[in-house]
């Protein structure tokens, strides 16, 4: 009855001395550095939202084998609420030179040596970001590191132009707008809201209201652009037409304009284009006809 105590007393301490040295052994893995591409800048890396890249992980691997290890990644990949979601890597070997891809990021399969692995990061969401990385070996974990980079919103703008055509009865105004992005990020889901307002009844007589989207360092994207019968070649259209008559109205639709209004000479009215994308707003105003 002693031996077999005593025997379950060695082996119950030979198990806890293996599972000791599983947990606690020393690490074979470690993270050498984290490197933002070259184009997002050396000192403060900086992008655009809607843009995206890799963060490269140089990884060294001591061990004379493969070793398995579970990384795992935060904020690399955010959605349009600014939420963290799954991303991707691209794990390349010291000799390697093509990667094997992991989705989503888990365990990895590192070759002895120097380890690259590239994380896909992207943001739709301004503002600064932390990216955080962890390394476990044996449920254990080793390493971790982390890198930020600040995301750079849009610089949304509005202009307006406008023509004049005039014929026997009446004056026809064309409104033509354009947008403009001076940022260095994009921007998908502008809103732009086109009205006319007779300035003599104070009334919206038109309205409508189209969304957009601005890739960065745009300037001057129309609003609209009219193809002809064959779509083989587009013009610049108006987004509104305004028509002073001297007696009864025409009665011409002036499709596909987004917003038309028709008054007597001697009407003013006035053309309001605002763009919303986010917390920003953009606003241009046209007085039809002009103030000379």
């Amino acid at each position: 009855m002693r031996n077999k105590i005593l025997i379950g007393i060695i082996l119950a301490a030979l198990i806890f001395a293996t599972v000791f040295f599983w947990y606690t052994g020393e690490a074979t893995v470690s993270i050498v550095s984290l490197e933002f591409p070259p184009e997002t800048g050396p000192y403060y890396p900086t992008i655009g939202t809607q843009d995206s890249g890799f963060l490269f992980i140089n990884m060294q691997n001591n061990a004379s084998s493969d070793v398995n290890i579970t990384l795992k990644v935060k904020n690399a990949l955010e959605d349009e609420k600014g939420n963290s979601v799954p991303s991707y890597i691209l794990v390349y070997g010291s000799s390697s030179q093509q990667p094997t891809i992991y989705e989503p990021i888990g365990e990895v399969r590192l070759k002895p040596g120097m380890n690259n692995i590239r994380i896909f990061f992207g943001y739709q969401v301004p503002g600064s970001k932390k990216i955080e990385v962890e390394v476990y070996q044996r449920g254990r974990l080793i390493d971790t590191r982390s890198a930020e980079i600040e995301v750079v919103p849009p610089n949304i703008g509005v202009s307006l132009q406008y023509s004049n055509e005039s014929r026997q009865d009446y004056h026809i105004y064309k409104v033509f707008g354009s947008l403009s992005n001076t940022g260095m990020g994009a921007a998908q889901g502008i809103e732009v809201n086109i009205s006319i307002i007779n300035e003599t009844t104070n009334t919206v007589v038109s309205s409508a209201t189209k969304g957009y989207s601005l890739r960065r360092y745009e300037f001057y994207y129309p609003m609209s652009l009219w193809e002809g019968s064959d779509k083989s070649q587009a013009t610049l259209g108006p987004i509104a037409v305004i028509e002073l008559a001297e007696g009864t109205p025409s009665d011409e639709k002036y499709l596909p304009a987004s917003t038309v209004a028709k008054g007597r000479i001697g009407d003013n009215f006035k053309v309001v284009v605002t763009a919303r994308w986010r917390d920003q707003t953009a606003k241009a105003e046209m007085d039809i006809p002009p103030n000379t």
